[in-house]
């Protein structure tokens, strides 16, 4: 029959105090304080208790954003609260402290969610954290043929006649598109001694095979920054032409249409270093192979004006060819998403 009062403040509760009717959530630092009453019996002794409120760890973070992944890509786990262990599951269950404790990096060969807490004495347990990743299936790979009406078809089928527009020479990686070549090549000047460009140090544009300017995707924009007749008068840049109209001269269309430009340096040593696979596929689509021809690319030589690189599909070798000799190739190349 005791009734209990008590205080919040720190200070000694009495009879006067506010009565205790139901539990006391404590939402902050507090010590309570509480004494029981009965009448016709000596009041209790006074009895304390003080809470802090537990702090809660960090969420733990993934190194890898969720989505597709290579095979055997390699995830870690951090917490940013210091001291704090990592459980996780790769079964899609909860995570708790009787789970698997995280200690090297999980390397993901399949479909996988994983889920992660971190858990420190004295503090409430994270929030869990959730990461799911499937495996990167290259939509091209090496040798695939790229048919005009835009669909793929294996390397290991043989297209029908003139169906080709372009075989892969680059998978996709590292967040960068395929790159295909089209089929037909042709010899041709870089540009005319009379163009603009012949004389010009198109700095822009300088590069090699493996360093500097790699994705001449925007060489043409480049070339007409630094030359006064490219836009106007492109027949004066041969090679440069020849790689801007494929499409229109090979009957593509539609979203194939667009996009085709003369290589870089580095981008002809990609065709190269695949040369075998490529020629296998261009020979069955009966276009141009890269046999032991020079092929001019879109980089100028840092150290003569009037000379770009070329590259001799022979050894893979870089050189440098005037830019008005016509025994170097042309193929054109696009990037496919």
């Amino acid at each position: 029959g005791a009734k209990i009062y008590y205080t919040t403040d720190g200070s000694d509760p009495t009879a006067s105090s506010t009565e205790y009717k139901a539990a006391i959530s404590v939402t902050a630092a507090v010590t309570l304080k509480a004494i029981a009453v009965k009448s016709g019996m000596n009041n209790s002794a006074v009895a304390s208790a003080s809470y802090t409120i537990k702090g809660t760890v960090a969420s733990p973070e993934f190194s890898v954003a969720s989505g597709a992944v290579n095979s055997g890509t390699e995830v870690t786990i951090s917490c940013a609260t210091e001291g704090a262990k990592i459980y996780y599951t790769t079964d899609g269950t909860e995570p708790t402290a009787s789970s698997t404790e995280y200690k090297a990096a999980i390397s993901v060969t399949a479909a996988v969610t994983l889920k992660a807490i971190a858990v420190k004495s004295g503090m409430n347990n994270s929030a869990v954290a959730s990461a799911s990743y499937t495996i990167y299936t290259p939509k091209y790979s090496v040798g695939d043929f790229v048919l005009k009406n835009g669909t793929i078809l294996s390397k290991d089928k043989t297209p029908e006649k003139d169906t080709v527009a372009a075989v892969i020479v680059c998978a996709a990686a590292d967040g960068k598109p395929a790159l295909g070549v089209g089929i037909v090549h042709n010899q041709m000047v870089w540009c005319t001694e009379s163009a603009a460009g012949y004389n010009t140090n198109i700095t822009a544009l300088q590069g090699d095979k493996t360093s500097d300017y790699m994705d001449g995707s925007d060489g043409w924009d480049k070339l007409k920054a630094a030359c006064s007749d490219a836009a106007s008068n492109p027949e004066n840049y041969p090679a440069w032409n020849y790689s801007l109209t494929y499409a229109k001269n090979n009957g593509l269309t539609g979203d194939l249409a667009t996009g085709w430009y003369l290589p870089t340096v580095a981008e002809l040593y990609t065709i190269y270093q695949n040369k075998t696979a490529v020629n296998e596929s261009l020979s069955k689509a009966g276009g141009s192979t890269f046999d032991t021809s020079f092929y001019w690319s879109c980089c100028q030589n840092p150290s003569s004006d009037n000379y770009a690189r070329v590259l001799n599909f022979s050894s893979g070798a870089m050189s440098n060819c005037g830019k008005y000799i016509d025994f170097s190739y042309v193929c054109s190349v696009r990037a496919f998403n």
